[in-house]
Order: structure tokens, then sequence, then C-alpha cells
């Protein structure tokens, strides 16, 4: 039995779920003595026996309700063969691609082959996930110094060239996605990380369309689907919960709790806590978790961040979570 997999069916459980988004990372000692042996994170990425162990290092730190596999967001334009370099300090990964060649789904056959050495180790639910189609070809098409200005004049400048490009995406995430359900995963997400930059027309284009499609292909796996638009528009939010095939929404930390009610009531939800609020911890952390426990209680709710654990964020606050998520 896992309470993580029956809440993504809209059963009911005695107790509320709970894994976070980057809960595999810096904010572990295990993790960054692991990290230090490779100067190239993308190394990390390829080496299926580091994925494997880097995965579990939470859930055998704090019992954790789901894990999720060790990679990122860019591994689907990497299997459209595109070199990727992740520099420090925050300016985010720097993306090589020549958009006429074709996928090459075996590049990525590190992180199948740890899928199925994490299911060989544990019998936590594992989640795939991949990067949006929007997000992968934002990163693509945009250097780190646009990424930041991330502007709608030079959306809109590039608008013919993201039709062209997005359809291409969509069906390399497909091949993606099967392909980590093939080696054995439990749920996947969808992580649209740039959807707050897009207006409505754009949104329903390059969002709504090519989820349907991805979520379409999955659903005849039956393997439950989680989508995550982050920093979208409340309408554009409530839209994307509507996504036939969708399982459960992920909402980021700005999305208002009164309008849980606006969403699509036939599906699970996840978030919310603002992964500063778990960095500062104490009284703050304690009446924000109870704030969100209690719009989701009558609910379907998996407890997460509404986005990635902050790399100095405190272990004591994250048992401080979990005891207060567990204890309801």
């Amino acid at each position: 039995m896992s309470i993580f997999k029956d809440t993504l069916k809209q059963k009911q459980t005695t107790s509320t779920p709970l894994w976070l988004m980057r809960q595999a990372g810096r904010h572990l000692p295990e993790y960054r003595k692991l990290r230090s042996r490779y100067p190239n994170l993308m190394d990390m990425f390829l080496n299926s026996e580091e994925i494997a162990k880097v995965t579990l290092q939470p859930v055998d730190r704090y019992n954790l309700d789901a894990a999720i596999i060790f990679s990122d967001i860019l591994m689907v334009p990497y299997t459209l063969q595109a070199s990727i370099v992740f520099n420090e300090g925050g300016r985010g990964p720097v993306v090589d691609i020549d958009f006429s060649k074709e996928q090459k789904i075996e590049r990525a056959e590190p992180v199948f082959n740890a899928i199925e050495k994490v299911k060989e180790k544990s019998t936590t639910p594992l989640i795939g996930f991949a990067g949006g189609p929007w997000t992968t070809v934002f990163y693509c098409l945009f250097n780190s110094e646009e990424r930041k200005k991330n502007t709608q004049t030079l959306i809109e400048r590039n608008e013919s060239k993201i039709d062209q490009l997005i359809e291409k995406f969509t069906d390399a995430t497909i091949n993606y996605a099967l392909s980590q359900i093939k080696s054995g995963i439990d749920a996947f997400q969808l992580f649209e990380s740039w959807a707050g930059t897009l207006n409505e027309e754009q949104f329903d284009k390059w969002c709504i369309e090519p989820t349907t499609k991805i979520f379409k292909e999955i659903d005849n796996t039956t393997i439950p689907t989680i989508g995550f638009p982050r920093a979208a528009s409340v309408p554009n939010q409530i839209k994307y919960s509507n996504i036939n095939n969708i399982s459960c929404i992920s909402l980021d930390y700005n999305f208002p709790l009164d309008q849980v009610i606006s969403l699509n009531q036939k599906i699970s939800y996840q978030g919310n806590l603002h992964p500063e609020i778990l960095y500062k911890g104490g009284t703050e952390q304690s009446q924000a978790v109870e704030k969100i426990l209690n719009a989701f209680k009558s609910k379907p709710h998996v407890f997460n961040l509404g986005h990635g654990v902050l790399p100095e964020t405190p272990i004591k606050h994250i048992e401080e979570l979990i005891k207060q998520v567990r204890a309801e």
C-alpha cells in the first residue's frame, strides 16, 4: 500500500503523503560528498550508479513517501543531441543544439538503467519526470542573459520558431516519458518551469496543447501524471488542471489557497510551501504548513514545496516539517 499512489488516484488516505522537489540535492551532506567528485554535473546525470544513490539519499534519511529520479529537466534536449554544460553561481545551463538533428533516446540510457536500479533497491514509489516542451525550448533558444530579461518582446520575436519546435520537443518528451515508464517509474511529473512567462494565447498553444498530447500517451500506460505549470496565472492554472488525463496539479507557492475551489475538483493537488519559509523554519514554518494542510483537508493532497529545496536549508527544518505533516 502507498498513500502517495493512492492520493494520485484520488483515494482517501489516513495521512498526507509528502515528498519535496529537489529533495535529493545540496542541502544533504551525503549529496555534497558525492557531488565533490564531479567537476561537471552532467557526468553525474549520466552515471547510473550515482543517479540511483542520490535518488535514494533523502528517502533513506527522511523516510519520505516518494522518491524522484535524480536527473534534470534538460535531458530531452540532451536526447536531441544537445551539448549541455551546467555553470556554478546561478548562471544557469548553457545549451548548444542543432535543431535539425533527430532524437537519440539511447543517450538517456543511464537514466533508464538507474530507474531499474532504484526499483530493485527500494519499494518507495518512484517519480520520473521531464521538462515541459515550452520550458525545454526556452532553454535551447535563449541564453542565460536573455532568460534573465525574459521579455514578451523576445518571445514574440521568436514565435514562429517556437511554433516549429514545440511539436518536435513534444514528441521527444513522449518518447522519453514512455522509456522511463518502461523502466519502472510509478508516476510521471512534467515541469513547465517557465509557464509564467507566457500570455494566455501562448500558454494554450505551448503548454496546454503539448501537455494534453503527452498525458494522453502516458494515460495509455496507466501511470498517474503530475503537471507543474510554475508561476502561471490563476486562470491558466485552472485551465491546466482541466487537461485530459492529468492526475494531479502541482501548485507553486504563489497560488492563492482560497482559489483551490476553482481548480478541477476531480484530480489531486500537490504543494505548495514556500522554500524560503522552510529555510527560515520556526513558527512561520509551522503556521504556513498548518494553513496548507487545512486548505486541502478534505481533498487528495500530496504535501510538497512550491519550488525546490534551497541549498542552505537546515535538515532540522525538514525533519520538523515531516513530523508536523505526519501528526495530522
